[in-house]
């Protein structure tokens, strides 16, 4: 009895390890540009892959485009064990689950970026054909019945570390609750030129591209940081990194000057923040930044997302490979190439 129980007991931890295993850590959305002969458009995929960077599915049959951010068009619902994926070529929000077995499709035009609230009750998805036009739909997790609809347009999304609040960035900088409630609203044309001149206000900025909050449990410690992207019809405008405090206060503000920002992160090490990271849409370099504001460095990786979980870290996606990322260092700890080159317009971390 004691050796059979014994049997019970190890094939339980087989079992528990296998299903650990199976549990994807990032995902990865990929752009297969169709060809112009008329060749199917539907055919980019989510790849879904372990903390080594094997692949453990591959979602196939998406339609999804390059947009002007690939900050949030992919999520991760682990309390359902589901993958959200905002399809912008076939105006919808797909859910499917780990196993690559579609479980929702939610019609919406124009969708370009989601979030799942902290209670993973309600999926939120930006929609609209301009920055200025548009909303944002709350859905139903399980169901996909809309909920509500906020006339808040962002280009970039994400939920605060501290309670239940969502950021969100376009043509202005909002905290607001999943029920309507605004917290903070600021325009970028309201932003001052630098901290120290609070009154000094640069009226030509164009659009923050994307959003990411230090991963701090200290609600008055953590701060939040965007990207902003100048347009060479908005005299004027620029090319900034910046933080701001809970309540909305500039405290940092970078120019970035040559760099093209296109993604964001905020890595953390041991517990404590060690840097934040900035892909460069020009040359593919990935360019980090201290607490501080300070320019630490920048590695020359080819990439064109970045992303940060707590529990598998550091990652980053080009056309031709994936790799997580070492946050003390920026070495490359575990990699996988892809079949085939193509954009890779969507990372989702764990």
């Amino acid at each position: 009895m004691v050796r059979y129980l014994a049997s019970l007991g190890l094939l339980f931890c087989f079992a528990c390890s296998a299903l650990a295993q199976s549990n994807p850590v990032v995902a990865v959305l990929r752009d297969s540009e169709p060809s112009v002969s008329g060749a199917d458009l539907n055919r980019d995929s989510a790849i879904l892959l372990d903390t080594q960077a094997n692949v453990i599915n591959v979602i196939s049959g998406l339609g999804v485009c390059q947009s002007l951010s690939s900050q949030n068009t992919l999520r991760f619902d682990a309390v359902h064990r589901h993958v959200l994926i905002a399809e912008n070529l076939r105006d919808r929000v797909s859910v499917f689950d780990y196993d690559g077995t579609s479980q929702l499709t939610i019609p919406i035009e124009n969708a370009t970026a989601i979030v799942l609230t902290n209670d993973a009750k309600q999926i939120g998805c930006v929609a609209g054909k301009t920055i200025n036009d548009g909303q944002t739909v709350f859905f139903d997790t399980t169901t996909g019945k809309e909920i509500r609809r906020l006339n808040l347009g962002a280009v970039a999304l994400t939920n605060d570390v501290v309670g239940s609040q969502l950021w969100a960035i376009g043509k202005q900088l909002i905290a607001f609750e999943p029920p309507g409630e605004i917290g903070i609203r600021r325009p970028l044309t309201q932003l001052p030129v630098e901290p120290e001149h609070p009154t000094v206000i640069n009226s030509r900025n164009w659009c923050g591209v994307g959003v990411a909050i230090e991963p701090n449990d200290n609600d008055w410690w953590r701060r939040i940081w965007v990207i902003e992207r100048d347009h060479p019809d908005v005299t004027g405008s620029k090319t900034r990194l910046f933080a701001v405090d809970p309540d909305g206060q500039t405290r940092i503000l970078v120019e970035l000057n040559e760099i093209d920002p296109r993604s964001i992160a905020c890595a953390t090490y041991r517990g404590s923040l060690k840097r934040i990271l900035v892909v460069d849409g020009v040359t593919g370099n990935l360019v980090s930044f201290n607490s501080d504001g300070e320019l630490m460095g920048k590695v020359e990786l080819g990439v064109q997302v970045v992303g940060f979980g707590e529990h598998s870290g550091l990652w980053v996606a080009a056309r031709e490979s994936i790799r997580r990322l070492d946050p003390s260092d920026l070495s490359v700890l575990a990699e996988h190439t892809f079949d085939q080159e193509c954009d890779s317009v969507g990372l989702a971390v764990r």
